[in-house]
């Protein structure tokens, strides 16, 4: 049986008893790590890399990692039920929380995470504060599949875009109109990244948040997530900024990027079991400039 229809039937009773699939989700978690031989030699080179020449690798890492991708499945199933009006109160514990308030304030908002935690929780919860909000993610495969993760994604409101032409003109767009857009920049999924040093290795970042930001003065506001439990988040909000606007586009893309870099690896030296990235980062994303 495929995932979509073993998704779409566990739906309606994920939603009701969410409580218990993220029990079982430490099992299901546990069965990727031992069953998906790729998974597991994946993040294993990927959390070494995290945990430094001084850190000590245990199997209970990656078995942690998997676990939190099996519970974010779950939270997708429960968004159509989420409260955003009270969610960030009840299950968002926010670290930063001034450099929210920025978010408050009229004008274009650009949002940038990375693949930890469930930062997509985090940004739809912006909307009650009462801010519009588009967000671009990746494509999935197969189609019927993308589609049907797009659906739940937007169940509780927001737009969500895949990576794309008509995607990036969306968000260019929410944001020429002031709304929120927010977008993943640790991943450079069109190929067209920015190298940037991070946890020592010279990899290539993604350069579409950067050139949207830059071309519409947008607030850039860095946020990470930290799954606690459950529904309930550790929320890492850093100093909003602006993408330079010099002549040069293309130092000043740079310079966003590395700042980024800069925020990303001080967030994945934190808690590195919360990157639930499935590829060997390393490797797909190497460059050879810094």
């Amino acid at each position: 049986m495929s995932r979509l229809r073993w998704l779409s039937m566990l739906r309606p009773v994920v939603a009701r008893y969410p409580w218990a699939f993220y029990r079982a989700s430490t099992l299901t978690g546990l069965g990727m790590w031992v069953l998906t031989r790729e998974f597991r030699e994946n993040v294993r080179r990927n959390q070494t890399v995290l945990l430094g020449a001084d850190g000590k690798w245990s199997w209970r890492q990656g078995w942690q990692v998997c676990t939190y991708v099996s519970q974010y499945y779950v939270d997708l199933a429960q968004v159509a039920q989420l409260n955003l009006a009270t969610f960030e109160a009840e299950h968002l514990e926010i670290t930063g929380h001034d450099y929210l308030r920025a978010i408050e304030q009229p004008g274009p908002v650009l949002v940038v995470s990375a693949h930890m935690g469930n930062a997509e929780f985090a940004i739809q919860a912006l909307t009650g504060r009462g801010r519009e909000f588009a967000a671009l993610v990746e494509r999935q495969q197969p189609p019927e599949w993308s589609k049907f993760i797009l659906d739940l994604r937007s169940a509780a409101g927001g737009r969500f875009y895949e990576a794309g032409y008509q995607g990036l003109r969306a968000c260019l767009e929410a944001l020429q109109k002031g709304h929120v857009v927010g977008m993943m920049a640790d991943r450079d999924i069109q190929g067209t990244g920015v190298g940037a040093v991070l946890c020592g290795r010279a990899v290539k970042l993604p350069r579409g948040p950067w050139e949207l930001a830059r071309r519409t003065n947008a607030l850039v506001v860095p946020m990470f997530s930290a799954r606690k439990r459950d529904q309930d988040f550790r929320i890492y909000v850093d100093e909003p900024f602006r993408v330079e606007q010099t002549e040069d586009a293309e130092h000043d893309i740079r310079r966003a990027v590395e700042r980024f870099a800069g925020l990303l690896e001080n967030q994945l030296k934190r808690d590195p079991q919360q990157w639930t990235v499935l590829e060997d980062f390393w490797r797909v994303h190497a460059c050879g400039e810094g």
